[in-house]
């Protein structure tokens, strides 16, 4: 079975599941790791969860909308230097629109991404 078809379910800090297509949970390189081993672990195609104790449901499902855009229409490039300090001139409304969320919020996705 591709990635595409296979789903996984993400589990956030407060328990609340998210099912998702493997193609899209596997831009994580810990889901893409915790994939890989489980697949050498066993061979069946069950749907897996994969908990994730330090990301916030808020955070998780955010992350989950980015991933899935960013599958379908890729962020493009920004080009160094800088032609402006607005991130709304660098790249796509939809990605300038996606980093307008309160400094906490947007200090957990950066967390959560590292």
């Amino acid at each position: 079975m591709d990635d595409e078809s296979r789903i996984v379910k993400l589990v956030s800090k407060e328990g609340d599941v998210h099912e998702v297509p493997l193609s899209i949970a596997k831009m994580s390189i810990l889901v893409s790791t915790t994939v890989e081993e489980d697949d050498e672990d066993d061979d069946d195609d069950d749907v897996r969860e994969i908990p994730l104790a330090n990301v916030k449901n808020e955070v998780l499902v955010k992350i989950i909308d980015f991933c899935t855009h960013y599958k379908q229409e890729p962020m493009t490039a920004i080009s160094t230097p800088l032609k402006s300090s607005k991130v709304e001139n660098l790249v796509q409304e939809w990605y300038s629109d996606f980093c307008k969320v309160d400094q906490k919020l947007l200090f957990e996705l950066v967390t959560a991404a590292n």
